[in-house]
């Protein structure tokens, strides 16, 4: 039995034998090349960021959380529910083949589409936002975070298919993202929308869409957006707020501002966990928009550093993920969710050091939020799934769409 390449970094596994195939079957359609092999740096990495996420949750939101309850506890608990729902989901999910999804991804999106709709008619509005499912015992769920994973998915299957990849089945796959992407504007939640709107154009322009036609895309969302903008008034308060916070400091400057405040209290090493002065009432969202600049204040830039290093790592295995995947739809897939979720990240840590308008993005596994982290520990389990199949795993022959 010859090793075979282990994407884990580890020691190399051993290819099956004939006997384990016959138990096992060809899993998603390909011959896997190892069992139980998924990446160890990924699970670590995902566990960090939860604990860490976890720790700042109650320490950005007890002040409050014991203002409005009369418990300070009850944010951090719905978190950690939220956590070990979401750990149940990522352990199922590394365990299902990821190539089945290539006929989900349609059903999945149709399914969106429908939560989203809901929104418009049983939806709470929050912030001047109808974004979000009221379900019971307080929790809310938020139909946007799962559009995202059916945007990916789409795209996946469109660009996995090398031989034309302006088939009709893409331009379908691309009349159901620009759907989900209406409708989630409609909510409104422009920053979700651009989220999809990048990490569409950006599979598009990896799996090998012809220059001339990337030229062209650009600046039509350029124009998108700047329309978008334009006609919304609280848009173009959050671009004014962020080009002069000090012009208006207590309107549309004041979020930045406290998180300058936040942020440059922290020094290298920090005021200490639980110690932060911004998240008493100064800084808003301090536990989920926010959440990073308490980081910075209570941890300091050393703290920030390994939070940052944290998402590098989770970058650095997904796109390795991706790259050493021998089937194009697992490619193309990793490569999607592994850029849902640190572009998430850049945008969100982009928006507190004030690199970006204020835009209402959380931050993966760190900020509170019970759908963010369900769907956020789904995607790390579908690349885990990925990750078990080598460079060497041989794709069978499969229906095309």
């Amino acid at each position: 039995m010859d090793a075979v390449y282990n994407p884990s970094g580890g020691r190399a596994a051993r290819e099956p034998s004939r006997g384990a195939r016959e138990q096992y079957g060809n899993r998603g359609g390909l011959r896997p090349t190892a069992f139980a092999r998924m990446d160890n740096a990924l699970m670590y990495t995902t566990l960090a960021l939860v604990l860490v996420g976890l720790m700042s949750v109650f320490t950005a939101s007890a002040a409050q959380a014991d203002l409005e309850t009369g418990n300070a506890i009850s944010v951090l608990l719905k978190q950690v529910i939220s956590a070990v729902l979401g750990g149940g989901l990522l352990w199922a999910l590394a365990r299902f083949p990821f190539e089945r999804w290539k006929q989900l991804a349609r059903p999945f999106a149709l399914i969106s589409i429908g939560l989203l709709l809901m929104t418009m008619f049983v939806g709470t509005t929050a912030n001047g936002s109808e974004r979000w499912i009221m379900l019971p015992f307080g929790f809310q769920f938020q139909p946007s975070d799962f559009a995202k994973v059916a945007a990916i998915l789409l795209m996946a299957q469109a660009t996995s298919q090398h031989r034309n990849l302006l088939s009709q089945n893409t331009i379908i796959n691309l009349a159901l993202v620009a759907f989900m992407s209406i409708l989630i504007l409609k909510q409104p939640n422009l920053s979700v929308a651009m989220i999809i709107g990048a990490m569409s154009f950006l599979m598009l322009f990896v799996a090998g869409l012809p220059r001339y036609m990337g030229y062209g895309l650009i600046p039509a969302m350029g124009l998108l957006l700047f329309r978008e903008i334009t006609h919304n008034e609280y848009q173009l308060k959050r671009i004014t707020g962020w080009l002069n916070p000090w012009k208006d400091p207590l309107e549309t400057g004041y979020n930045l501002i406290q998180s300058y405040y936040a942020i440059g209290s922290g020094g290298l090493f920090g005021v200490g966990l639980g110690n932060s002065i911004q998240k008493l009432y100064y800084l808003p969202f301090q536990h989920t928009d926010f959440i990073f600049s308490v980081i910075c204040e209570e941890w300091g830039f050393i703290g920030a550093t390994i939070v940052i290093g944290l998402f590098g790592l989770l970058a650095w295995r997904g796109f390795t993920i991706a790259w050493h995947c021998a089937s194009q739809f697992g490619k193309m897939l990793a490569f999607g969710l592994t850029l849902a979720i640190v572009l998430q990240a850049i945008i969100n840590i982009s928006v507190t050091v004030g690199l970006m308008p204020v835009t209402g993005v959380t931050l993966p596994l760190i900020s509170y939020g019970g759908t963010s982290m369900v769907v956020t520990l789904g995607m790390i389990g579908i690349l885990l799934n990925v990750s078990s199949y080598g460079e060497t795993a041989q794709p069978l022959p499969q229906e095309e769409f």
